[in-house]
């Protein structure tokens, strides 16, 4: 893992309380500090933090002021467009404000999932409504923020703590049915901590190597049901808690999402394992 990035810096994470983004903060290279964003949910640990609600550039601005940081890791997650289109433009302005970069999250699905593979320089084309606004995010990233990272990350898993797979498991075995998965849905997941490991390496470079896009896939092509299928001997549960079903016919959801990655796999050392080995 990189040490830090180009100088020894001040790097602002939003997101925080999120799976990835309590993975960047278990990660932090010794030459960071990372500063955490909250809103609604708490952050684990003691280290330090800004309350800001990004939906509003207001207080996303005084946030931002406070920290002053040389690097804004945007890995909030929340489906609706406010809380990604309204919250990046936010974002972004306010880092712009200060002088800072930005390094977003974004995700495979800002691609049409046609089986067709995507280079990190193709133009988004997406079908859905969670891809339409992350391509609308880059977009006002790339914008804001000229030398600015995105960085397209793929379904994230893990065990300790749970993703939201396996939370989805839990709870409705608790309730004492199945869960349905996509058996005609494929991605390339990867394991959050080391998705958390290569962003850190990707905001250690120089700014001019940093900025533009980034792919960071999964080694191995799987289906949703497979990645829940996956999971469950980590959960302790049988494979009858789970049922595979196709997509519903008509649906507009991206069914096959290729990503290359060279440019990580270059630039990073990008070479993740097959997930829950």
């Amino acid at each position: 893992m990189a040490t830090g990035p180009h100088r020894t810096s001040t790097v602002l994470v939003t997101g925080a309380s999120g799976l990835l983004g309590g993975a960047l903060l278990a990660t932090v290279p010794d030459d960071v500090e990372a500063v955490a964003v909250t809103h609604r949910s708490p952050v684990t640990g003691d280290g330090r933090t800004v309350a800001a609600d990004l939906r509003d550039p207001a207080a996303t601005l005084d946030a931002v002021a406070a920290v002053r940081p040389s690097v804004v890791i945007h890995a909030a997650y929340t489906v609706d467009e406010a809380s990604i289109v309204d919250a990046t433009r936010n974002v972004a302005a306010a880092a712009a404000a200060v002088g800072a970069t930005v390094v977003l999250t974004s995700t495979d699905a800002v691609f049409a999932g046609d089986g067709r593979p995507r280079t990190e320089d193709d133009v988004p084309d997406p079908v859905a409504d969670y891809g339409r606004w992350k391509a609308a995010a880059e977009q006002l990233v790339t914008t804001l923020v000229p030398d600015a990272a995105v960085v397209r990350l793929p379904l994230l898993t893990s065990v300790d703590p749970e993703d939201h797979v396996a939370r989805q498991i839990r709870a409705a075995v608790d309730e004492g049915r199945t869960t349905p998965w996509f058996t005609d849905e494929i991605r390339r997941p990867a394991m959050v901590a080391e998705v958390a490991e290569a962003l850190w390496r990707i905001v250690a470079l120089p700014p001019a190597e940093r900025a533009g896009p980034w792919h960071l896939a999964g080694p191995v092509r799987m289906s949703r049901y497979e990645i829940a299928e996956r999971l469950l001997p980590h959960l302790g549960l049988p494979d009858t808690v789970i049922e595979g079903n196709p997509t519903p016919p008509g649906s507009t959801r991206p069914k096959d999402l290729e990503l290359t990655d060279e440019r990580a796999r270059a630039a990073i050392a990008w070479n993740p394992t097959p997930i829950l080995r």
